[in-house]
This record gives structure tokens, C-alpha cells and sequence, in this order.
């Protein structure tokens, strides 16, 4: 039963089942809640049809779902059947597929319902998940795949986690009462990364990143997604928006969960307890345990990718792989065991990708099955429980005071570790100033319950001034100084060392609605060890001002850093770094867009007797014009260098594994990363999982031409130019162009043609590829009855390789050409008639013959429900001698039911 457009279905619900939970209250009285009596939504269903209407008012189901019945007969290899066919289910006799999410948004009132389901290797395993949520005014139950937190302004005993497992909330007068218990779903982190004069990427260390998980500081100012940063959640990099540069003076500190597949879990059990004593004064009690569980043995993995083209595009597994002789890698192309060295190979840095050494059509299965790596799970182990208490004590109108404590006790390195901790903090308001003032005394020992965050084990305080000289002049101060704990993670015993912190900032900011805007600003902070020292002052000022048509802002910024340690005879290492940036955005006419950025850093190092000077930079330029309705221009041009000061082309990583790793540098020690990778209340990166810094080096520009001349014809062009060198990158200059057009002279036919050529040369390894290909298509009708699709590609693809791979140069030369059809005939009455066929001819490298036939009947039971009958016949001949016996030929009687959300 379908609701007609604007027709709001109706049900009586009682009031209570939808009002919203009341707030806490810091009233002295507060009217009494009245009961609630939950079988009163349930009497509003008087019928069938209240509950039909409240289920269309509530319910919202999409995706898609296909069940499967297969008869088969298999001749040849079973594997290569299996993996290549029914979407890696080939051979078994039902088969599902299912992508399909269901929400349920408060049915009667009080019951959510979220469950997202996939089965599809080509997917996430995690974007699978279903969660229960119970809502009443008083009492609020949920559970399943969650993400819970604890709440509450104590951040000793702070919980921000993805898991499984269930929470619930009550609530009763000025109290309230939270419930947590639960196995970790994900692993928290933070870690530190030094700058390396550019926007990026940087390499977060961890694929698998839970999606809006991290936060991001630089230099202690956090950032914003999508206006500062982008982040790749898949395989962890960041980068910064173009045009920013983040000196190597600067430190990264980034926050984040990360999904671990082959990990041992932890459970996790909690509560907390907070009640309004009247007139502001709030009173709260916590307790969390995180109990280790004993890990599971390892699981294998399988997962599938269609070819990505040339062979410079990496392919990123989910989770980075087990590559030993008891967990091997195996890749297999369309049946075909791929051998590594010959046609594959691993990036040496980032473990989880690797590359063909020739190109692969989109028209090719990738099947990859691995052991995913175990995760480290904690930086330090053990289970750990903290109780803590909070105490809010208001000050009139003036501000307020918070105190909080916390004890805990932990089984870490083979040591039992208990410690008390302190916070308090207080803010108050005098007219346009306003001051506030934060106490900390988290002991080395104090292990906290892992979780996202930058908090760390240090003694210190932090002083905040804030003063508004008007409503569009204001100015900021903060003074910190802390001794900062950093644990060791290698030491078989518990062990820390120790770091005096002392940070000040300055910023005034003017910001007149019309005129110059400007900030100023001043930072100045120093460290010191048992053994070195470091001082580093960095002054800044950025001007913005926006006119009708016209944005404009520019930023100057000096840094000055000067680091001395007496290990190893005693080094001191000085930099003086000067760095400016600025963005244009003007809108021409309506027409015509220009937007241009510009960065630059002008770098200097002294230690001892040697001076070295160096220039990072970062351009850009965008057109876009629209100099007709009927046509589009658009145009980048970038240019990008780190300005590394110990980077050359000998030095540059090459496609050989054990090849040179990018040099250590005696950077200076920035007080705003030391102890964060890796604490009390976090775990760090793996050890020694990947380096934060190298040189990058990288041009390019695009041109996209999208014209249509007529109302049926349409015409495309596209050309990209590319050149990157450096660390994480495929160290190869890339040009492409294609060109594609599509006609539509009647209703029931359109034809489609494109052609494209890409060249690519390895810049630190011997060889290049070359690509050119060509498609063809044709879709006619409903001509009558009849429907007809027919497609034809025809490509001819050579790569050459030369460093690092087993028989030494490599020459892959390969030629396919597929053609592929479509008949259907239209029975009526919701019923037709198909038969398909495909058939792709690879000659070269590997070469192999691919037929498909299958014929059928598909009946419609509804617009999203249909039942299909057909008869599938399938050969795939691997014509190299070495590799026929991974043939096969399978003929299959299919049935299945599709539905369509």
C-alpha cells in the first residue's frame, strides 16, 4: 500500500512517546515527568492500516538484493570457475548478493533501527553493520554496532569509541545514569608527523580509517575536513589544501580509529553517574575497565578489483598483508596466477599497495587473497581500569571552577602501575575579558582507556586570555608550560622519559565586514631533555579582504628554530625558514572564473661549519569558461616542490625493494607533538611502520573541452599532463588524451565512440608503458519490441620494465579486442525474452580466450521485483602452454529473484 504524493499518513501516537528527553536541570524544582506507559503507542495501532501507514512513515529501505539457484556443470579448473564467475560464488549452488541498507526512524515513537548489510568483496567488510536504539523520555537503550561515549567533562576518564556491544541511559530527576559494555571495534590512535614543506600527502600509518574518526592539529590549532584538509578514510592520507605548506618546523598531530581486522579484542564495561546539586553545582562519577581478550588465530582475506588501467595506478588492499611463507599473497588475472616480481610487485613503504607491471583492462578480474597483518593494538597492553570524579562549583556570573580525579591501575610491560590523577580548570568573564586557567598532574604511570584524543601524561598548567577591544577587534594569549611523559614502547619494563615544555601564542585579529582584514600572530616555545634542547619562534600575519567579485588573502609567516643535543659528541642544527602564501578568486563575468594559489618557502639550515639553503613552493591555476551555453572550458595548472635539503635523484626510492629509504634528519624537536605518539590513553603507529618524511616533487595541468553543437551531439575532449617524483608517489611522468562523442539522431537509437592514448615513463626505473584504445557502442530501441545493445573495444598496450624484477627486463605487450551484445524482445505484460553474448580475443602477454552465451526469460512481478530463467554458457581458454591447465568450460541453469530498492 503506497501513500499517494502529499498525503500525510495519519496515527494517533500518545504526546509522551515523542517528546524529547528533557535536559538536565540546574533548577532547585522541576515539574515532575509524568510515566509513561509504553503499551499506549501500541494501542494506536487499531488496524492493519495504522500499522501499514506508520511503517511507510517510519521505514526507508534501498539498495538491491539478489538470490540465486545454479545448476552447474564445470570441465576444467574449479577455482578459476569460482572466482571469475557469480561475482567470486561461481560453483555454489545458491548464491547472494546484497547491498541494502533499512532505516527506521522512531516506529511509534521510541524504536530506530539502522542496519546496513554488503557481501560484495568489492566493498568495505566493515560498511556492514545494524544498530537497535529504544528511546523514551527517561530511558534510552542502544546496541549493536554503536559508537559510545561516556560524556561527561572528565577527561581522564573521557570515551569516544566504536564498538559492539550495547549502552543505556536513565534518567530520573536531576540525575542521570549512563551504562557501557561492550568489545572494541576499532583501534584509537594518535600520532605525530613532521612537516615537509608541502600540503602532502602525509601518510597517516593506518588504512581502514573509521569515517569522521580523526581530528587534526598543526601546531596546536585544529583543523576543519573539507576547508583546511581532505583525508583519504581507505588507505590514511591527509593532505592539506593547495597552497598550504607545512614547514618542517611544524608537527602534525593527528587523532584517529582504524578498523583491525586480524586483532585481539578488548572488552570494555563502564558506567557513569552525574547529578545537579541546584544552582549550578553538578557532581559526577565514572568507571571504566578495559579487559584484554585472547586473540583469535588468524584469518585470511578475499578481495576483488576490475583493472585500473596503465600500470602506474596502485591497487590498495583493505588491510596491509601477512607475506610469509605460511601466509602467502596470491593474485590471480582472470584465473591466471600472477608471480611476484614478474607481474607484480609491493610498494616498499606502504605495505598494503602494490602495481601491476602492465596495464589491465576494466574488463578483467583481480582476485587477491592474503592474511591481513595483526594489529599492535595497544602501545603498551595490558588491562587497565580508571574510577574517576568531577566536581563543578559555579562562581556567580563571573565563571565557574571544574575539578576533576581519577585513579587507575594497569598490567603494562610486566609491571602493575596504579597512579592518581588531577585536573581543574576555571573560567571566568569580566565584561570583554575573558580568562581562563587549566591545572594538570596526569603522572607517567596514569593509563587512561584507549580512545581518540590529544590528551597525554604531563604536569603542568595552561593560561588562556581572551580581551575584545570591540566587535571587530580582538586579541588572544595563551601561556603553557608542562613536563611532558613519552613511554617507551620497546622496553621490556615500563619506562618514560621526560620533556620540559614551555609554549606561548599571541594572535590579534581585525575584522571589519567591509575592508582589510588581518591577523597577527606570534608563537614562541622551547623544549628541553636530559640531553638536548630546542627554541623556535614563529611570527606570522595574513591579510583577506573580499569584493563583489574578487577574493583576495595573503599570508606572511618567519620561523626561526635552533636545536642542540650532546649526543654523539654534541650537534646543533639551526633553521631559518621564510614562507608566504596567498589565494585569488575572481569572477570575470558569468562566463568566466579565474582562481589561482601561490606558496612559497625559502629554507636555510646551518649545523657546525655547513649551510645549506633551499625552496619549497606550491602553484596553482584554474579557468573555467563558459564562453557559449552549449560550451565548457576548464584548465589547471599546478607546480609543486618540497624543496628537500637532502634529497637528490640518487637518493630518490626506486620500484626495487631494499632499495635506500629516505635519509634521517636531525629535525628539530616541536613541543607541540612530544608525547602524543603513543601515551597512557592512546596507542601510537606501528613501530617502524613507514617514515613521515621525504621529498616531493610534482607538475601537472588539464584540459577538459565539453561541447555540444547540437541537441543530439555531444563531444568531449580531455588531455592531462603529469609529472611526481618523489616519496609515495609512482615517480613517473603521465600524458593522456581522449576523445569521446555520443549522437542520439532518433529516440530509439544512440551511438557512442571514444578513443584514448596515454604514454607513461618511469622517471626512477628503467621503462614506460604505452596504451591506446578504442570503444565503440550502439543502443537501439524500444524499437517495436526489440531492444538491442552492442558494444566493441579494440586496445593495444606495451609495458617495459627493467630494475628489480626476477629474468631481468620485462617487455608486456598485449592486444585485446572484445565485442559484446544485448537482444531483448518484449513479450508484454511485464515478461521478455534476452539472449547475451560476449567474447574477448587477447593476444601477447598471457594470451587467453573469454566466450560468453547466455539466453533467458525475465518476468516482472513489480517495478522492483522480477524473476529471471536462463541458460549460461561459459569458456575461458588461457592459451600460453604454462598456464592452460587454469582453463575451464561451464555450462549453468540459473535461477534467481532481484529486487531493486
Amino acid at each position: 500500500m503506497l501513500t499517494p504524493a502529499g498525503v500525510v499518513p495519519q496515527i494517533t501516537i500518545p504526546n509522551e512517546a515523542i517528546s524529547p528527553k528533557p535536559a538536565l536541570s540546574s533548577q532547585r524544582e522541576r515539574p515532575r515527568t509524568e510515566k509513561r506507559n509504553t503499551l499506549d503507542a501500541l494501542k494506536a495501532l487499531r488496524d492493519w492500516g495504522s500499522l501499514q501507514q506508520e511503517i511507510q512513515r517510519t521505514v526507508t529501505i534501498s539498495g538491491r538484493k539478489s538470490v540465486g539457484f545454479h545448476l552447474h556443470q564445470v570441465e576444467g579448473d574449479f577455482t578459476a570457475f569460482r572466482d571469475q564467475n557469480y561475482f567470486g560464488q561461481g560453483g555454489q549452488r545458491v548464491t547472494d548478493n546484497t547491498e541494502m541498507t533499512i532505516r527506521v526512524n522512531k516506529f511509534l515513537g521510541f524504536l530506530t533501527f539502522d542496519w546496513r548489510w554488503t557481501n560484495s568483496r568489492f566493498r568495505n567488510p566493515y560498511d556492514s553493520r545494524i544498530t537497535y536504539t529504544y528511546e523514551s523520555p527517561n530511558f534510552t537503550l542502544e546496541w549493536g554496532d554503536i559508537t559510545a561515549t561516556l560524556g561527561g567533562s572528565n577527561p581522564l576518564v573521557g570515551f569516544n569509541r566504536t564498538l559492539k556491544g550495547a549502552t543505556a541511559q536513565v534518567q530520573w530527576g536531576n540525575s542521570r545514569m549512563r551504562y557501557i559494555r561492550s568489545e572494541t571495534k576499532a583501534a584509537a590512535r594518535t600520532i605525530t608527523i613532521q612537516g615537509n614543506d608541502s600540503p602532502g600527502p602525509y601518510y597517516l600509518q593506518g588504512s581502514q580509517i573509521v569515517d569522521g574518526s580523526e581530528r587534526v592539529q598543526v601546531d596546536g590549532v585544529e583543523k576543519r575536513r573539507g576547508e583546511d584538509y581532505t583525508i583519504d578514510y581507505f588507505g590514511g592520507i591527509l593532505r592539506f589544501r593547495d597552497g598550504t605548506i607545512i614547514p618542517r618546523t611544524s608537527t602534525i598531530v593527528v587523532t584517529y580509529e582504524t578498523y583491525a581486522f586480524n586483532s585481539a579484542p578488548s572488552l570494555l564495561e563502564g558506567w557513569r553517574y552525574e547529578t545537579s546539586l541546584g544552582r549550578g553545582v553538578n557532581l559526577g562519577f565514572t568507571m571504566l575497565s578495559q579487559k584484554s581478550t585472547a586473540r583469535t588465530d588468524l584469518r585470511r582475506r578475499q578481495e576483488q578489483f576490475y583493472g585500473f588501467g596503465a600500470p602506474s595506478v596502485p591497487y590498495d588492499l583493505q588491510f596491509p598483508p601477512l607475506r610469509d611463507a605460511n601466509n602467502p599473497v596470491i593474485i590471480t588475472v582472470a584465473g591466471v596466477p600472477q608471480v611476484e616480481g614478474v607481474d607484480y610487485y609491493f610498494d616498499e613503504v606502504l605495505p598494503y599497495r602494490f602495481y601491476f607491471t602492465r596495464f589491465m583492462p576494466q574488463t578483467l578480474i583481480i582476485q587477491v587473497e592474503y592474511t591481513p597483518r595483526p594489529d599492535p593494538s595497544s602501545t603498551i597492553g595490558g588491562n587497565r581500569e580508571v574510577m574517576g570524579i568531577d566536581f563543578t562549583l559555579p562562581l556567580g556570573r563571573i565563571g565557574n571552577i571544574v575539578w576533576n580525579a581519577a585513579r587507575s591501575t594497569a598490567q603494562a610491560q610486566g609491571s602493575r602501575l596504579e597512579a592518581m590523577a588531577h585536573t581543574a580548570t576555571s573560567k571566568f568573564e569580566f565584561g570583554r575579558l575573558s580568562l581562563s586557567a587549566t591545572y594538570r598532574d596526569i603522572p607517567a604511570e596514569f593509563i587512561g582507556i584507549e580512545s581518540v584524543g590529544f590528551r597525554r601524561n604531563e604536569r603542568g598548567y595552561q593560561t588562556d586570555l581572551n580581551y575584545r577591544f570591540s566587535p571587530i577587534s580582538n586579541f588572544q594569549a595563551s601561556l603553557s608550560r608542562s613536563r611532558v611523559a613519552s613511554l617507551n614502547p620497546l622496553s621490556s619494563t615500563f619506562a618514560a622519559s621526560f620533556t620540559d615544555a614551555d609554549i606561548q601564542s599571541y594572535t590579534y585579529t581585525y575584522t571589519p565586514q567591509n575592508g582589510f582584514q588581518f591577523t597577527l600572530n606570534r608563537n614562541t616555545n622551547s623544549t628541553r631533555t636530559g640531553n638536548s634542547r630546542t627554541e623556535q619562534t614563529r611570527n606570522a600575519i595574513n591579510l583577506a579582504r573580499a569584493w563583489k567579485n574578487f577574493n583576495f588573502s595573503m599570508g606572511y609567516e618567519q620561523s626561526d628554530s635552533d636545536a642542540f643535543s650532546s649526543l654523539g659528541g654534541g650537534a646543533r642544527l639551526k633553521y631559518h625558514i621564510r614562507s608566504w602564501r596567498t589565494q585569488l578568486e575572481w569572477a570575470v563575468n558569468s562566463q568566466l572564473t579565474l582562481r589561482s594559489s601561490a606558496a612559497r618557502s625559502d629554507i636555510a639550515q646551518a649545523s657546525g661549519t655547513n649551510n645549506t639553503q633551499t625552496r619549497s613552493l606550491d602553484y596553482s591555476v584554474d579557468v573555467s569558461w563558459r564562453p557559449l551555453a552549449n560550451l565548457s572550458v576548464n584548465y589547471r595548472w599546478r607546480d609543486s616542490d618540497s624543496g628537500s635539503l637532502n634529497l637528490n635523484e640518487t637518493l630518490l626510492r626506486t620500484r626495487q625493494y631494499g632499495d635506500p629509504f629516505p635519509p634521517t634528519t636531525n629535525f628539530p624537536t616541536n613541543p607541540w607533538g612530544v608525547g602524543y605518539d603513543g601515551n597512557g590513553f592512546s596507542s601510537g603507529a606501528p613501530m617502524f611502520g613507514g617514515y613521515t618524511y621525504f621529498g616531493v616533487r610534482g607538475k601537472g595541468q588539464d584540459l577538459s573541452i565539453q561541447w555540444t553543437p547540437l541537441n543530439t551531439l555531444s563531444i568531449d575532449v580531455q588531455w592531462s599532463q603529469n609529472r611526481s617524483l618523489g616519496d609515495f608517489q609512482t615517480n613517473s611522468s603521465q600524458e593522456s588524451l581522449t576523445v569521446g562523442a555520443s549522437y542520439m539522431p532518433f529516440d530509439w537509437l544512440a551511438l557512442s565512440a571514444s578513443w584514448s592514448k596515454q604514454e607513461v615513463q618511469f622517471l626512477t626505473a628503467t621503462g614506460n608503458s604505452s596504451n591506446e584504445f578504442l570503444t565503440l557502442g550502439a543502443d537501439i530501441g524500444p524499437l517495436r519490441r526489440w531492444t538491442i545493445n552492442v558494444n566493441f573495444y579494440m586496445m593495444k598496450t606495451r609495458s617495459v620494465f627493467g630494475e628489480g624484477f626476477q629474468g631481468g627486463q620485462g617487455n608486456f605487450v598485449q592486444e585485446p579486442v572484445g565485442f559484446s551484445a544485448r537482444v531483448a524482445y518484449d513479450l508484454g505484460s511485464k515478461q521478455n525474452l534476452f539472449a547475451e553474448f560476449q567474447r574477448t580475443h587477447l593476444r601477447g602477454y598471457l594470451p587467453s580466450r573469454d566466450t560468453l552465451f547466455n539466453i533467458g526469460y525475465e518476468y516482472r512481478i513489480t517495478r522492483n521485483w522480477s524473476f529471471v530463467l536462463s541458460y549460461r554458457f561459459r569458456e575461458q581458454l588461457n592459451l600460453d602452454p604454462q598456464y592452460s591447465q587454469y582453463s575451464y568450460r561451464a555450462r549453468s541453469l540459473d535461477a534467481s529473484m532481484n529486487w531493486m530498492f
